[in-house]
């Protein structure tokens, strides 16, 4: 099997980074996404335009039979531009079969036990090939890949290395030790609503915000016509 990160493997440059992650919702969906960040002036090295090389590059990730539940969006920005990459998994065991997640580890167990979930790879193998393809160059080397997982349940146990309880985010920073390199933790049943209220907010902002100002209006429209209207029978 080949052993390449989707998307890394054709969109790697010295000079870029990769933001992974992932939500594991309450209801056991999981949703994926990462963003390839590449420096403007690294694409520049070797394309006419940053347009060209975000074009091109995203064309050849979609043409990759192995791509076809994966969804890639391109955005110029400065100092550096990015690809986005989405697919939402309908479980855990779903997940553990994609080409993202067999290009980190050979396998992971899952367990379910109650009203607990226990969730643990295999030590993490491939990291070198990961982020080292063959179209990467010499000096593009990284030592590290980290992961982020948002969960809507309460977590019970973990290995992470970065925890943040606030938004019941926690953070793996893979690496070369492959006796710590690995994903373990533990979530129960019992459903973290304020952090799923504010991720909910966050995603619908807008619509939020749009549907909030109509409200206003609304409101204000009545009662504007009726201090108007009581006005007038005043008189």
């Amino acid at each position: 099997m080949k052993k390449l990160l989707i998307a890394l493997s054709i969109l790697l440059l010295t000079g870029c980074s990769v933001d992974y992650n992932l939500t594991v919702t309450n209801k056991g969906n999981v949703k994926e996404k990462f963003y390839v960040n590449v420096d403007n002036s690294k694409i520049l090295e070797s394309s006419t335009t940053i347009e060209e090389y975000l074009n091109t590059h995203a064309a050849m990730y979609a043409q990759n039979q192995g791509n076809q539940n994966y969804h890639i969006k391109t955005k110029k920005a400065k100092p550096s531009s990015y690809f986005l990459v989405t697919r939402d998994y309908k479980d855990l065991d779903e997940y553990i079969t994609s080409n993202t997640f067999r290009s980190m580890f050979n396998s992971a167990s899952i367990e379910r036990l109650g009203d607990y979930t226990t969730f643990i790879t295999s030590k993490n193998a491939y990291l070198q090939s990961i982020l080292n393809d063959e179209l990467v160059s010499e000096d593009s080397k990284y030592d590290d890949f980290k992961i982020s997982i948002k969960f809507y349940n309460e977590v019970i146990d973990t290995n992470a290395d970065v925890v943040d309880e606030k938004n019941n985010v926690y953070t793996w920073e893979l690496n070369d030790d492959i006796n710590n390199s690995y994903i373990y933790f533990k979530i129960s049943s019992k459903v973290r609503h304020d952090v799923v209220i504010l991720d909910y907010v966050k995603t619908n902002l807008i619509a939020i915000i749009a549907i909030s100002t109509i409200l206003v209006l609304l409101v204000s429209s009545v009662l504007y016509l009726y201090v108007k209207s009581k006005k007038n029978n005043e008189v």
